[in-house]
């Protein structure tokens, strides 16, 4: 007896194989096509990232200048200043398609951290007097500002005790003030860590102190960040009158309301009175200012230290560098720290 081939089902086999074939080709084929995209895609995204990181340097390049010219033409630093405010369609005729933004900030106009305890210096000098006078002038200001209600303070005893224990972070010897903190306090936290004893060197630091919170450092949804108007950069205690903002001033002048302080703040943003602005004591010549006022240790009227930030935009792209810039009396200029990210 003779077996018959079974052809219907051999050509119903091959259809079943040629299907699969075909399928596993298009499947290769939209997986080749997806990974090529994304090759496509991440080349796109670094090409244009090298692009924003050059402009980002760039930037960097321009607020520099803009330091160094501003040095050359006068010996004092105000908002009236160029590098203060840069010309963004200059800006925009160099940069081309991509949008460019540079803030260059003077630190002297702000609280100086690391001014809460004056670095001691061998000798009685009238620089060794006057940073410890600084110093003592300096808490008072600080307690002013912290209880302005502006912050996450409550009170002027949560105030007097963040100061203890930010100066206790600060200074060389193990010995607590009354609402400090030294080793001993650091060291039973969960993890245990050391207290600093020596200046601060970033804001983000503070967070590890006693008493120190987010919510005090960078504010929160009903209060403003102490972050905006205190720097690590600078242990001399000078305040820059010329750039300092609405807080500061207020912490400075204990008796001046917030229609004089803005009063003052129109005052120095007058290009009728930039001149002036290089004397030590401009405010005076403003009504309520004239006896007024701390020690004259306090004032300058130059930047030392500088914030610089530049911001870099193409489409959906974007670079940001944040650096702290000093600049020294003989023009030389130091980036003391640079971040982009």
């Amino acid at each position: 007896m003779k077996t018959k081939p079974l052809v219907g089902n051999q050509s119903g086999l091959a259809l079943v194989l040629t299907l699969l074939i075909i399928s596993f080709l298009v499947a290769a084929t939209i997986q080749l096509m997806v990974t090529i995209n994304r090759q496509v895609s991440f080349s796109a995204t670094q090409r244009e990232q090298v692009r924003l990181d050059a402009m980002i340097l760039a930037g960097v390049h321009l607020a520099r200048a803009a330091l160094l010219a501003d040095q050359q033409e006068n010996d004092f630093d105000s908002l009236l200043d160029n590098w203060a405010a840069f010309d963004q369609e200059m800006l925009a005729d160099l940069t081309g398609d991509i949008e460019l933004e540079i803030t260059v900030t003077d630190l002297s106009g702000r609280l100086q951290v690391n001014a809460l305890v004056p670095q001691d210096s061998p000798g009685p000098s009238a620089a060794d007097q006057g940073g410890r006078q600084a110093g003592q002038q300096y808490r008072e200001i600080w307690k002013r500002f912290l209880t302005s209600g502006r912050f996450a303070i409550d009170n002027e005893d949560q105030a007097e005790a963040l100061l203890d224990a930010l100066m206790d972070w600060i200074d060389q010897d193990d010995d607590e003030r009354p609402q400090g903190a030294e080793e001993g306090y650091y060291r039973a936290q969960t993890p245990p860590y050391g207290s600093r004893n020596a200046p601060v060197l970033f804001l983000q630091e503070l967070l590890l102190v006693k008493g120190m919170t987010p919510k005090i450092l960078y504010g929160d949804d009903e209060h403003e960040g102490i972050a905006e108007y205190i720097t690590v950069a600078g242990d001399d205690g000078r305040i820059n009158l010329n750039t300092a903002p609405l807080p500061v001033i207020l912490a400075v002048f204990p008796d001046v309301s917030v229609e004089m302080a803005q009063e003052l703040m129109q005052f120095r943003e007058d290009p009728r009175h930039r001149e002036l602005l290089g004397t030590m004591d401009w405010y005076r010549q403003i009504d309520g200012f004239a006896g007024t006022g701390p020690d004259d240790l306090l004032w300058t009227v130059t930047g030392q230290y500088f914030g610089i930030t530049v911001q870099a935009r193409l489409d959906q792209y974007r670079r940001t560098g944040k650096g702290v810039l000093l600049r020294a009396e003989n023009r030389e200029q130091t980036m003391l720290h640079w971040q982009v990210h």
